[in-house]
């Protein structure tokens, strides 16, 4: 881990919503959302269909309904959830979208398009002045559109496509250490700003690949296909750490500063942009010309999975995904609403897109056994070591259940959505 002391007061600055700390003792009120709340009452890739059953009998089912039931308890007014941020909302979102998709269920279909409405109603098409925060929200509303394919999902992920595509640096734009910036996003639309990064650089190159499967085929979908790769080779040629299989974070571009640190969602979403790249020129844009093959992307990608799943400091001896350095026991409070209690879930969310990627193209066999063996290990860790029963899941995935927080219980859900997937 790089400079993790500047990483996380970096992240704190960033996120902080600034409420009080919950104390493991406190048992209820005083801080909303800061404790999960227990609810009072319990494809083809071009034309996702939504699905004709429920499958909601099964006793997984029911556990993985009940987590949801429980975050979703936690909303306020504004669509949000209350104890976490506004991306971290988008994050929880995707997980039940995608939970309902990899489930064959539309359970909560009606309701999470209400929660979307009432959250665009005071972020207009989901846009605020941080691009990483408006792209989760884009790559939320096409995971929504899987179980539900209205238009309004797509429709406000292509006016974020068109908000962020500004933000994104032309060839010559800026160098730093010789390096040209070409496809990097810019961290926010400030005047001032000078920050690019892997997180919002590779969330857009997922939402452009992913786009183009959806939108009508036309000049802008070539546009959507040109912005997922050229922001790609920016990760690959001035983020990603060739013989780690890893993505660094941040470059600073008037100091000219490589900021080094690492997380498991910076390698997380380069692997969600490369399967997203690989599956648009597989199943849409066969003909369309690409700067990289197809299998080329697949390739990469699945090096970065393989290496993933089994690096020390991320994941201990038995599997368990932890991120023991970012947020572990010991090293942190169980009930801090910390961006990092959220990055292992991202890692896991993309594991699991590619899992499913490399099934409906019946690739890589034993990497396919591989992840499913991975998911499944933290769905069982987490029932049987980071759980009080009410169906409430606290931070350490390889136990033990101290408190649950609604950050804590929004990563789980990532847990959530991938154990359909493998079970399938």
């Amino acid at each position: 881990m790089h400079h993790l002391k500047d990483a996380f007061d970096h992240l704190k600055n960033r996120h902080d919503p600034g409420q009080q700390p919950l104390h493991a003792n406190h048992q209820g009120g005083g801080f909303p959302g800061s404790q999960v709340q227990q609810p009072t009452q319990p494809q083809q890739p071009l034309h996702p269909q939504p699905p004709t059953g429920s499958h909601e009998q099964s006793p997984l089912s029911g556990t993985t309904q009940g987590a949801i039931d429980v975050f979703m308890a936690s909303k306020q007014p504004n669509g949000e959830i209350g104890g976490i941020g506004y991306w971290q909302t988008a994050n929880g979102y995707t997980c039940i979208a995608l939970r309902d998709a990899w489930s064959g269920s539309n359970r909560n279909a009606t309701l999470l398009r209400e929660r979307l409405h009432t959250v665009e109603s005071h972020h207009r098409h989901f846009i605020n002045e941080f691009n990483d925060d408006t792209l989760w929200w884009g790559n939320c509303l096409l995971d929504a559109y899987l179980t539900n394919p209205d238009p309004y999902y797509v429709d406000n992920a292509r006016k974020i496509w068109q908000h962020v595509q500004r933000s994104m640096l032309s060839p010559g734009q800026a160098k730093v250490r010789d390096m040209d910036m070409a496809g990097a996003v810019m961290w926010t639309t400030r005047p001032n700003e000078e920050q690019v990064n892997a997180i919002t650089t590779g969330l857009f190159s997922e939402l452009s690949a992913r786009l183009a499967l959806l939108v009508k085929p036309g000049r802008e979908t070539d546009e959507m296909l040109e912005a997922a790769e050229k922001s790609f080779a920016w990760i690959e040629r001035c983020r990603y750490r060739a013989n780690e299989c890893i993505v660094l974070d941040t470059i600073k571009l008037r100091s000219q500063e490589c900021v080094d640190w690492t997380f498991t969602y910076c390698t997380g979403q380069a692997i969600a942009a490369a399967t997203a790249i690989f599956a648009a020129f597989s199943f849409g844009h066969q003909g369309s010309r690409s700067h990289k093959s197809p299998h080329e992307y697949l390739a990469l990608t699945c090096n970065m999975a393989r290496k993933a799943i089994s690096r020390d400091g991320w994941v201990e001896q038995d599997g368990t995904l932890t991120e023991y350095g970012a947020y572990g026991k010991g090293n942190h409070e169980p009930w801090k609403n910390d961006d990092a209690v959220g990055f292992k879930s991202v890692l896991l969310r993309s594991l699991a897109k590619l899992l499913k990627v490399l099934r409906d193209t019946n690739q890589e066999p034993d990497l396919q056994r591989r992840l499913t063996e991975f998911v499944k290990k933290q769905f069982d860790s987490l029932q049987q070591r980071n759980t009080n029963g009410n169906n409430q899941y606290g931070p350490w995935w390889n136990g033990p259940m101290e408190i649950p927080t609604s950050h804590s219980q929004m990563a789980a859900l990532d847990v959530m959505a991938a154990i359909h997937l493998v079970q399938q």
